[in-house]
């Protein structure tokens, strides 16, 4: 390994805003040198970049988007402590037939075909891990479990994103440990007018939106265990039960 190269790096997708913004600082102040992806230019991606993070943009809907962003990251990291699937596409279906096998075939190229290429690209920085284990954290959602009709090409996508990691699960032990954390109502878009938000919520056991902490809590905690994976961790606040 080159000295200059990153060593025991943590990489996050999708960490321009929200819950991928939370991860990667998180991940820094544990201590972690963050790689941290994006998409689109955000004031987070140059919050990250002014803390030291090194941030790579890339399209993973893009269908050699996976394939070229693990490159990049061979490029800047000797290993890797945690790859952290976090980039997502999320939208009602749409009416029309063709446009929705438009959104299903987005949908699938972020969340199945970009991390399956990155798992098996970037194993052999993960087992070059210094740390006893590595880890996979693969972000779906509880909807990949109880599934919506009006979101159901973006449901399924999660489901096979889900599916995945179990079989990475397998094939990675024992070094590395691949596990799935699924969030319910973490953060509201700024979409969800008054009634969306209190009718969620009315659904939700705990009654609260959960916010992005829990989503790094579930995730920091899947770091320290030595002894878990193919583990799915509802965060939800109870939704999924309602």
């Amino acid at each position: 390994m080159t000295a200059s190269l990153l060593q025991d790096a943590v990489l996050v997708t999708g960490a321009g805003r929200r819950v991928g913004l939370h991860l990667a600082e998180r991940m820094m102040a544990l201590g972690h040198p963050v790689i941290a992806h994006y998409r689109t230019p955000t004031d987070g991606v140059e919050r990250l970049r002014a803390a030291g993070a090194v941030c790579l943009q890339g399209d993973l809907a893009d269908p050699d988007g996976g394939p070229r962003l693990a490159e990049a990251v061979r490029a800047v990291a000797g290993s890797l402590r945690a790859v952290i699937h976090n980039a997502s596409a999320f939208e009602v279906t749409a009416p029309d037939t063709a446009d929705a096998l438009r959104q299903l075939d987005v949908f699938h190229a972020v969340h199945v075909r970009a991390p399956f290429a990155l798992n098996r690209e970037l194993a052999p920085l993960l087992d070059a891990c210094s740390a006893r284990r590595a880890d996979i954290v693969h972000i779906t959602d509880i909807y990949a479990d109880n599934p919506n009709p009006a979101f159901d090409a973006y449901c399924a996508s999660k489901a096979g994103l889900q599916n995945l990691a179990l079989s990475f699960a397998k094939r990675l032990a024992p070094k590395v440990k691949v596990n799935v954390v699924q969030p319910g109502p973490i953060l509201f878009k700024e979409w969800h007018g008054p009634e969306a938000r209190a009718r969620v919520l009315s659904e939700t056991l705990l009654g609260e939106e959960g916010g992005v902490e829990a989503i790094g809590m579930a995730v920091e905690a899947i770091l320290r265990n030595h002894y878990q994976t193919g583990a799915v961790v509802a965060v939800d606040g109870g939704r999924r039960l309602a």
